[in-house]
C-alpha cells in the first residue's frame, strides 16, 4: 500500500462536499467558498505536480558545469605531451586551474540549490493561499453563534429566514470539513519536497486550520447542550439536513 496522498481522491472529496453545501444551503456563502476551494484544490494538484517534477533547464545547466570542467582535464592533458609523469601532470593541472575550478564549484553548487530554492517559493506561495482560504472560512461562521439562535439576532439563511438548530449544526460542521481539506491540500506540496521552510510553512498553515476547526467544535458543543436543554434528548448532529 502506498503511504503518501492521492491527489485525485482529495479532489472528488472537495467536489462532493461543495455539492452537499450546495443543495443544503444553495447560493450561500459558504457554497460559493466551497466551490472557490474546489478550484484551489484543482489548481494545487497541478502546482503539486509540477513540483514534483525536475526542472530540466536547472539539471541542464548542472551537467553543462559537469562537461566543461571534464573537457578542461581533457583539453589540459591533450595539449601537454612534454608532461610525461601523470600524478605530477595532475598536480600541476590542479594547482594552474584551482581558481577555474573555484568558479565551477560555486556555479554548481547554485545550481544545485536552485532548484529546490524555486520549489520552495512555489510552495509557499500556494500555502499562503491556503491560509487566505483558511479564514475566508473562518469569517463565514462568525455569525453562526448557537446562543442567538430563537432570538432577534438569529443567524439567517440567504433568503432571510432565521436558521434552525439543525441547520446552524450542519453549517458549522461543513465549515469544519472544509478546513480539513484545506489541511490535507497543503500536505501536497511537501510529501515530495523535502525542505524544511516549506514543511514548517504547511506545518503552521494545518495547525491554523485545526485551532479554527477546534473553534467551531466548541460551537457544536454548545449547540448540543442547548438542544439538550430545550428537551431534543441532547443527540448529536448529523451531517443530513434537517428532516432527512
Amino acid at each position: 500500500m502506498e503511504r503518501r496522498l492521492a491527489d485525485d481522491e482529495i479532489l472528488k472529496t472537495a467536489d462532493k462536499l461543495r455539492g452537499r453545501i450546495a443543495e443544503r444551503f444553495p447560493e450561500s456563502g459558504l457554497s460559493k467558498v466551497a466551490a472557490e476551494l474546489v478550484e484551489v484544490t484543482r489548481e494545487s494538484v497541478s502546482r503539486a505536480e509540477a513540483i514534483r517534477r525536475p526542472d530540466l533547464w536547472v539539471r541542464g545547466g548542472l551537467v553543462l558545469v559537469g562537461l566543461l570542467a571534464a573537457g578542461g582535464v581533457v583539453w589540459h592533458f591533450a595539449t601537454s605531451p612534454d608532461l610525461r609523469d601523470g600524478v605530477l601532470n595532475l598536480f600541476w593541472f590542479l594547482d594552474a586551474a584551482k581558481g577555474v575550478g573555484l568558479y565551477l564549484v560555486a556555479a554548481a553548487v547554485f545550481l544545485v540549490t536552485l532548484e529546490l530554492r524555486l520549489k520552495r517559493r512555489k510552495a509557499l506561495k500556494a500555502v499562503h493561499e491556503l491560509r487566505a482560504m483558511a479564514h475566508l472560512i473562518d469569517m463565514h461562521q462568525l455569525s453562526k453563534d448557537p446562543e442567538r439562535i430563537g432570538s432577534k439576532d438569529a443567524p439567517l439563511t440567504e433568503s432571510g429566514r432565521p436558521m434552525t438548530a439543525e441547520e446552524v449544526g450542519l453549517y458549522l460542521h461543513h465549515c469544519t470539513q472544509l478546513l480539513a481539506i484545506v489541511s490535507k491540500v497543503g500536505q501536497l506540496y511537501v510529501q515530495d519536497l523535502p525542505d524544511a521552510p516549506a514543511l514548517a510553512a504547511v506545518d503552521h498553515c494545518e495547525g491554523l486550520a485545526t485551532g479554527l476547526t477546534a473553534k467551531i467544535w466548541q460551537k457544536i458543543m454548545i449547540l448540543d447542550r442547548l438542544r439538550g436543554a430545550g428537551g431534543n434528548g441532547g443527540g448529536g448532529l448529523t451531517d443530513e439536513p434537517a428532516g432527512g
